[in-house]
């Protein structure tokens, strides 16, 4: 069967796991298959079959990068000690 992720049409069983078609299009689009996020509709595609994912012929999906939000421990603790210093002075003018 054929399905549709942005573009790109890729030629698939129903029995092809979520896993082995993340590395397909991490082959063709040169995106690390970790961060790559499987969309069909609403629902994210993460593990299993896309017979089990309800994914049929010419279905299309969309492909988004799964980014971990959040500060960097380094960064974070720099901006915290900035911020604490920032106190520490404002503290000592209002005396």
């Amino acid at each position: 069967m054929q399905i549709f992720v942005g573009s790109t049409a890729y030629e698939v069983d129903a029995a092809t796991s979520v896993e082995s078609l993340k590395l397909m299009i991490e082959n063709s689009e040169f995106v690390p298959s970790h961060q790559i996020c499987l969309m069909n509709g609403a629902t994210i595609l993460e593990e299993g079959s896309l017979e089990e994912n309800d994914i049929e012929e010419e279905d299309m999906l969309q492909m988004r990068l799964a980014v971990n939000a959040g500060m960097r421990k380094k960064w974070k603790k720099k901006r915290m000690r900035r911020l604490r210093r920032k106190r520490r002075k404002m503290r000592q003018r209002a005396r």
